[in-house]
């Protein structure tokens, strides 16, 4: 006999009148590897916070009175209640009266969640008890939820949620010293005022209040476009007609946001990097403007705002989430394709546009005095600055209307090969780069430091299945020690003192592998002609 498929969602259908509520019907979604969380802060017949987890597609969900802590000492009630569709976790508004849990809902934090035991979110609620890391803009750290039994004059499937001893743990936290929204910023008497004079919603989609954010279409939003890139030159300079911007030092990404709010991350080459920072997906609520289209970078900022490569590289292993979007450049927003329009006015839209608590920062900017920045740059120990024409249209390619000027000579060189260690090293002695020459491979040096023990462990990993017999540079090499060669398909980052007459690399030390640009575009960065 076949079993009955269980449908997830059949007892959440049953509870509710799609014709009368503003709640979305869902579906199942398909698996990800990505784990989403919201928690909704809700005002039926009492107020209560809604704690939903992804699993198996959809959000299993526990109504919890006292809302959740981070003082681990407090063991909140957690009422386990049926499966909420996927599309829920963007639900905000009001459930009009007469309907299943009337009242205002907000969403009061989301982000991503991880297990911490097991693999399947599923089996582990199934069994009892799951154990997860939060990185929430309200919850973070390690929280456990454990059913336990009901008393005599309890009905329902009560559980617990627990704050676990970690670095987030705050004995003096309480929910409701954050009652705002962390997508609008609306609390629940605000979304109920603004429900007692028009409809906030329509029924099956977002609630989203009119005076919050825009959702406009008009010209066609610009599919996978490929960013505009800055010519180095070698002194900053003076000049009212430009404008003059921090050189970020992290990942170029190209972030495009549909009208509901659905975000890519596309880097230089096209590939995926909301996969590798999951933490970010929270900036496809961050404009008041949707569809959008926003240049930018990935960065990890110190609290003195500075970037590193190197520290991004660090949190992206980690899973970290100071991760922040620093955004310097509108595409496209209010419907309208804004390529074409000057730099001074796509940026004024685009500082118009961010909402706070999502992510994302605005790359503000000085008009004329690059001097003084880029002083600033040297001083503060920073990658260098960026000067832009102010009245350029936005150009999917190199160009001299954009400019940079290094305060610390860097840039991308080809792994060609390694060198073996000596003493005690393990892994490699020292990376073997270069750059492209007219299609041609050519040497420019050692390079040797800026590796920790899990760096050469981890690239020694990675060049096992590139390896090669030959070399695939066309000059010779110079090596202290004996050679190996790979496919010259990793590119790396490298910071050093300066170019010898010989056109080797001086004091060369390793920062990171990027993913972000193609071995093939690799080229000697000498300043502009």
């Amino acid at each position: 006999m076949m079993a009955v498929k269980r449908d997830p969602l059949g007892e959440y259908a049953r509870k509710r009148k799609f014709a009368d509520t503003p709640e979305p019907r869902g579906r199942p979604r398909d698996s990800s590897t990505t784990l989403r969380f919201v928690v909704q802060m809700h005002r039926a017949s009492r107020l209560h916070y809604d704690f939903r987890l992804e699993a198996g597609g959809v959000l299993a969900s526990w109504a919890i009175p006292k809302g959740p802590t981070r003082n681990p000492s407090e063991k909140r009630l957690a009422m386990h209640v049926e499966d909420h569709p996927y599309a829920y976790r963007t639900f905000e508004g009001t459930i009009p009266a007469g309907n299943y849990g009337a009242g205002e809902v907000i969403v009061w934090d989301e982000g991503t969640y991880a297990l911490a035991e097991g693999s399947d979110p599923v089996a582990e609620i199934g069994a009892g008890k799951i154990k997860f890391v939060m990185h929430g803009k309200k919850l973070r750290g390690m929280f456990t939820l454990v059913r336990i039994k009901n008393r005599s004059d309890e009905s329902g499937e009560p559980w617990l949620l627990i704050k676990d001893h970690d670095e987030f743990a705050d004995p003096g936290w309480e929910p409701t010293d954050q009652p705002a929204s962390v997508t609008s910023g609306h609390t629940l008497a605000e979304i109920k005022q603004t429900a007692s004079v028009q409809k906030t919603w329509t029924s099956g989609k977002r609630a989203i209040a009119p005076s919050t954010r825009k959702t406009v279409r008009s010209d066609v939003v610009p599919r996978d476009p490929a960013p505009m890139l800055a010519t180095l030159i070698d002194a900053p300079f003076d000049d009212s007609a430009w404008l003059f911007e921090i050189k970020w030092d992290g990942y170029r990404a190209i972030a495009t946001i549909d009208a509901e709010g659905a975000l890519t991350l596309a880097s230089r080459t096209g590939k995926n990097l909301l996969a590798r920072f999951p933490q970010l997906d929270s900036i496809g609520a961050a404009f008041r403007s949707r569809p959008i289209v926003v240049d930018g970078e990935i960065c990890v900022l110190d609290e003195q705002g500075r970037s590193s490569f190197q520290n991004l590289q660090s949190a992206e292993k980690r899973g970290a989430r100071a991760v922040t979007f620093v955004a310097f450049d509108c595409l496209y927003a209010d419907g309208r394709d804004l390529r074409t329009e000057p730099l001074d006015e796509r940026k004024a839209r685009l500082e118009s546009l961010i909402l706070d608590g999502h992510g994302v920062m605005y790359s503000k900017h000085t008009i004329g005095t690059g001097t003084a920045l880029f002083t600033l740059a040297q001083r503060e120990g920073l990658e260098g600055i960026i000067g832009k024409l102010r009245v350029s249209p936005y150009r999917a390619a190199r160009s001299r209307e954009w400019v940079k000027i290094k305060a610390k000579r860097r840039q991308e060189f080809v792994v060609g090969g390694w060198t073996e260690p000596k003493g005690s090293r393990r892994g490699f002695g020292a990376l073997l780069v270069g750059y492209y020459r007219a299609g041609a491979l050519i040497f420019a040096g050692s390079v040797g430091t800026g590796f920790d023990a899990a760096t050469l462990a981890d690239l020694t990993k990675t060049f096992a299945p590139l390896a090669r017999k030959t070399s695939p540079f066309t000059n010779d090499i110079e090596a202290n020690s004996p050679a190996h060669f790979v496919k010259p398909l990793l590119v790396a980052e490298v910071a050093f003192a300066e170019w010898t007459h010989e056109g080797r690399l001086r004091q060369p030390v390793y920062l990171g592998l990027r993913e972000d640009k193609p071995a093939a575009d690799v080229v000697r960065e000498d300043l502009a002609d």
